[in-house]
């Protein structure tokens, strides 16, 4: 007889179904919240700028906490309910039992749930943990005491080992850790890129209402400022300073050129 229990792949996809799921909830509710922000923002003061951007922080947060409370309900009820699997697991023809075979309960599923932070925080070993270790157990199923194993398991059918691969492991988690800290050394240096700046000035700058009254603001370490000819974005980085122009009536902006400051690295072309 073949183990039941299942491996990494169709755990990813299953998760991958229940992810977009989980998704829909928070952001039918923030997604309309958050434009409808975008759109005052496009039309702000210096008065009113700092507000609008406050309450836009303020539904971002609202976004995480109602994603968290759906994470939690979504997979804490299904995995503990009498089908014992998320819509994506019963797509994929899989579900959770405990070490007895048998059904999980709610505070078990709960734990479960949010054991899969430590399977996110270690770079995702612990979902790889899956694919490679005895009776295909990821970290949270370690922690929470459960399997993941074919639908069609009945409480009192064998839990037989099986065979483990602790060098791919290892090789696998070595391979992922270098990866994240590639990814973290890329995204250090392109905080102090001009061309990010340049990027983030510009798209601000296109937001924001030409026919608007605007006073001089700081936001996010970028000076904006307004007169009759257009708007302006100053910065610096690595103490080199830029001043992004967009042009009164254009949607194109450029950068305008001063002796210590290589209007190239921003992407944008030099202001005539």
């Amino acid at each position: 007889m073949n183990a039941p229990y299942i491996g990494f792949w169709k755990r990813a996809v299953a998760f991958v179904i229940d992810g977009i799921l989980v998704a829909i909830p928070p952001a039918v509710i923030c997604v309309p919240l958050m434009m409808w922000q975008g759109v005052k923002l496009s039309q702000a003061t210096e008065d009113t700028a700092a507000g609008t951007l406050a309450v836009m922080v303020a539904i971002y947060i609202l976004w995480q906490v109602l994603g968290a409370i759906s994470y939690w309900l979504y997979f804490a009820l299904l995995e503990s309910g009498a089908k014992q699997a998320t819509f994506g697991k019963r797509i994929m023809g899989i579900k959770v039992i405990g070490k007895d075979g048998g059904r999980i309960g709610f505070g078990r599923a709960t734990g479960r749930t949010f054991a899969k932070i430590l399977s996110y925080v270690t770079v995702y070993i612990g979902y790889v943990m899956a694919g490679l270790t005895n009776r295909k157990r990821a970290l949270h199923d370690y922690i929470a005491e459960t399997y993941v194993v074919r639908a069609d398991f009945q409480p009192g059918d064998e839990l037989p080992d099986t065979p483990s691969h602790p060098w791919w492991l290892a090789i696998i988690s070595l391979f992922l850790i270098l990866g994240l800290g590639a990814l973290l050394l890329v995204g250090a240096l392109a905080q102090e890129n001009p061309a990010t700046k340049a990027g983030q000035a510009v798209i601000m700058m296109q937001a924001i209402d030409e026919n608007a009254e605007m006073e001089d603001m700081d936001i996010n370490d970028i000076w904006y400022s307004k007169d009759e000819d257009g708007l302006r974005a100053s910065f610096e980085v690595n103490d080199d300073a830029y001043t992004i122009f967009l042009p009164k009536g254009s949607k194109e902006a450029c950068c305008e050129e001063y002796p210590n400051a290589d209007c190239e690295e921003t992407g944008l072309s030099v202001c005539k």
